[in-house]
């Protein structure tokens, strides 16, 4: 064989070989953006189930602090002034 021949073997089995890694790569790609879409959609179920439960926590702290209990052991909570009522 000549070496032309032989240069035209590389660069067409090259060709193959960059077109077969560019396809996996491209899958690659694809596997990992619809990872990370779901991995957006379950952080943004987080935040919205975190803000439930600090409202729920807020709820849960001023129901204890209104306990007769609560306000036994540590006295009556001190109600803030408003802005209207010092003037």
């Amino acid at each position: 064989m000549d070496s032309i021949m032989q240069s035209q073997i590389f660069f067409f089995i090259s060709s193959i070989g960059f077109i077969i890694l560019w396809v996996l790569i491209a899958i690659l790609l694809i596997y990992i953006l619809r990872a990370f879409n779901k991995l957006l959609k379950i952080l943004d179920k987080v935040e919205r189930e975190i803000d439930s439960i600090g409202d729920l926590t807020k709820e849960t702290i001023d129901d204890i602090r209104d306990s007769n209990i609560f306000r036994f052991l540590f006295g009556k909570s001190k109600k803030k002034k408003s802005a209207a009522s010092k003037k």
